[in-house]
């Protein structure tokens, strides 16, 4: 499924940025905006065989909020303290995601839990038991990295169990996002050099055009 295009690039850094803004939301307002939105990327955990980048997500419609974060990251002016956190988001993530690419150990040992709980997943949806059990999966084998993710936010908020499972799953899709970002060929290089590129896919794809 490595269709090394600008297209697939500009999905999964979408969905990587959707990510980064719905823990952004939960941090500092303990709930996310759109329920679907947190929904369709963390059912991307357990999409093993999609046909193609976008099939990973379902619907392009539900990366809506990527694509608007996308835009307005790329399309440059003035930056607020939030965009700066959400790249700097984005930036550990694809830290985080070169380590963890290089370790097979530890990729194989994310692949068999998601797969053991993809049962679960199909019969109960995304329900609290998920997002808890997601939660340990990236504390046992994501936050053991070397690169580490540090979230800000209210302190009530991320003190709160349920809140900090759900970032933590949304944290575990955002890695999901950025090795598919990796798979179908995005690399640093890639984000300096193919803005311009990234821009244009992210305003057509965001309202659903072919490019």
């Amino acid at each position: 499924m490595a269709k090394h295009t600008v297209e697939d690039q500009t999905i999964a850094l979408a969905a990587l940025l959707q990510c980064a803004r719905l823990v952004h939301q939960l941090a500092y307002q303990g709930q996310v905006e759109n329920t679907t939105a947190m929904h369709t990327v963390i059912r991307s955990l357990f999409t093993f065989d999609p046909k193609d980048t976008a099939d990973t997500y379902g619907q392009l419609l539900n990366l809506h909020l990527g694509f608007e974060t996308l835009i307005k990251l790329l399309a440059g002016g003035q930056r607020s303290p939030n965009d700066a956190e959400l790249i700097r988001y984005g930036v550990t993530l694809v830290n985080i995601t070169q380590a963890f690419m290089a370790d097979d150990r530890r990729s194989q040992q994310v692949f068999n839990r998601l797969t053991a709980l993809k049962p679960s997943f199909e019969a109960h949806g995304l329900d609290d038991a998920l997002m808890t059990d997601l939660d340990q999966l990236y504390r046992e084998v994501i936050s053991s990295l070397p690169t580490r993710m540090v979230i800000n936010g209210e302190q009530r908020f991320l003190e709160t169990p349920r809140i900090a499972h759900q970032i933590r799953s949304l944290l575990l899709a955002g890695l999901r996002a950025t090795v598919l970002w990796r798979q179908v060929g995005g690399s640093r290089w890639a984000l300096i050099f193919k803005r311009g590129q990234y821009l244009k896919a992210a305003k057509k794809l965001s309202i659903g055009h072919d490019i």
